[in-house]
């Protein structure tokens, strides 16, 4: 599996624009800013330690400019945290999807994947902070959360039904099933990072290996 990526330097504050009706081109920008902007400054500094000027200034806006796309810290946060989430390019690209006719290669690289995702500092840092604040944002906890296993839940899904409709394995509720794999191959694994705890590489790709055969072994037919 690809090495934990290594946090890097945030890049510094945005340039200020100059006054004026902004462009589309220059709103789109500045969307773009302000997210990027909020994002580093929440992992940087946690929700309580940011504030919407700090936000403003790094996204070279203004406090006005950022009220008049969000009404409240609270409203950036969780639009933020549910962006970031969603992203297939970060904290790092996704690969491209496995080969679905190899099983046990799918289920290895779909678990490569999901643990690399997992175990990436900002992605630490970020569960560490939708944890924290989940009793005062109930519904964004559930969204982060089901956004961000989504994507590799469907995939694991897929490639169950499709190897289930040769009569190769029995997969009776697959979304089940892709659940509990997700769960052994990386929530776990992220879990036990949530409070400092990760495995060297080596025992990492060991875990995946035994979870992978354990759960193929769950799906012989009978």
């Amino acid at each position: 599996m690809p090495p934990v990526r290594s946090e890097t330097q945030p890049a510094g504050p945005a340039r200020p624009r100059r006054g004026g009706r902004p462009t589309l081109d220059e709103t789109v920008r500045l969307d773009g800013a302000v997210r990027d902007s909020a994002l580093r400054l929440f992992l940087e500094h946690g929700y309580e330690g940011t504030s919407m000027d700090a936000i403003a200034r790094a996204a070279g806006t203004t406090k006005a400019s950022l009220y008049a796309r969000f009404t409240s810290k609270e409203e950036v946060f969780c639009s933020v945290l549910e962006w970031a989430t969603l992203r297939r390019d970060w904290p790092t690209p996704d690969p491209e999807p496995p080969d679905l006719d190899d099983l046990e290669g799918a289920l290895t690289a779909i678990a490569q994947t999901a643990l690399s995702r997992a175990l990436d500092p900002s992605m630490v840092k970020l569960g560490r902070i939708a944890i924290a604040h989940a009793s005062r944002f109930p519904e964004l906890a559930r969204r982060t959360h089901a956004a961000g296993a989504f994507p590799r839940r469907r995939l694991v899904v897929e490639l169950l039904n499709r190897h289930a409709a040769t009569g190769a394995i029995a997969a009776d509720d697959p979304e089940i099933l892709a659940e509990h794999f997700l769960g052994m191959v990386s929530a776990a694994p992220a879990r036990l990072a949530s409070f400092g705890i990760v495995r060297d590489p080596a025992l990492l790709e060991r875990h995946t290996q035994v979870a992978v055969r354990l759960f193929l072994r769950s799906l012989r037919p009978d």
